[in-house]
């Protein structure tokens, strides 16, 4: 009995070490997806409608806050208030604007607006999320990847360069896109996680039952 009650102990412990990582860490700015690119608008200057939208596939919401939005290059943005709201909302698409004027960006709702701190050329670029810890998410694209007048949206999970196309659908004054909305690809929410307490109990009365049926056996 000494033998089987040691051996549910350990197999208890090593289970609860593998499942805790999994189980206790929180969504962050890495698990959200850049689901649309609009570098090279048509209906209006590229100064006034650019922007990009995240999704966040996780059942948490992710803040952005504390922040930098940056390229390679010089273009350097740190999150405040001041551009807008800085929570993306579990299942939400997000939308960061060089402006957020419906009026002259080319008539589309932006959540953010990194103003003139931030642009994204059509050649090629970067989009860069990072904090003091380093860099959190990141996407490149190169000569080729920009369309002109129309987004180019993200089409499965992953975040490759041969896996987004130009949109197909109109927005607004014209431009080829669906900023804050579903797209070609409807992105999916994964489930959460069984909440750390109750996985706990769910191993911990599993491996007791089965300590018990071991212990009637060697009675």
């Amino acid at each position: 009995m000494k033998y089987h009650n040691m051996l549910v102990t350990q197999l208890l412990a090593l289970i609860l070490t593998c499942i805790t990582p999994s189980l206790s860490q929180a969504a962050s700015v890495s698990d959200l997806l850049i689901t649309e690119i609009m570098a090279n608008p048509a209906a209006v200057s590229d100064t006034n409608g650019e922007w990009f939208e995240l999704f966040n596939p996780t059942s948490d919401n992710i803040s952005l806050e504390g922040f930098l939005l940056s390229d390679d290059g010089g273009n350097s943005h740190a999150f405040s208030n001041a551009g807008g709201n800085l929570l993306v909302g579990s299942g939400e698409y997000f939308v960061l604007a060089r402006n957020d004027n419906a009026l002259t960006n080319g008539n589309f709702a932006a959540d953010y607006m990194y103003g003139s701190d931030f642009a994204l050329v059509n050649s090629s670029d970067e989009i860069v999320f990072s904090d003091a810890l380093g860099e959190h998410l990141r996407f490149n694209y190169n000569s080729g990847f920009v369309a002109n007048g129309a987004s180019m949206e993200l089409l499965s999970e992953s975040m490759l360069t041969g896996n987004y196309a130009a949109s197909m659908s109109t927005y607004g004054d014209g431009d080829f896109g669906t900023p804050g909305t579903a797209g070609t690809y409807a992105f999916s929410v994964a489930p959460s996680a069984v909440p750390l307490p109750g996985a706990f109990w769910l191993f911990g009365s599993g491996l007791l039952g089965f300590a018990g049926l071991m212990r009637r056996k060697s009675a």
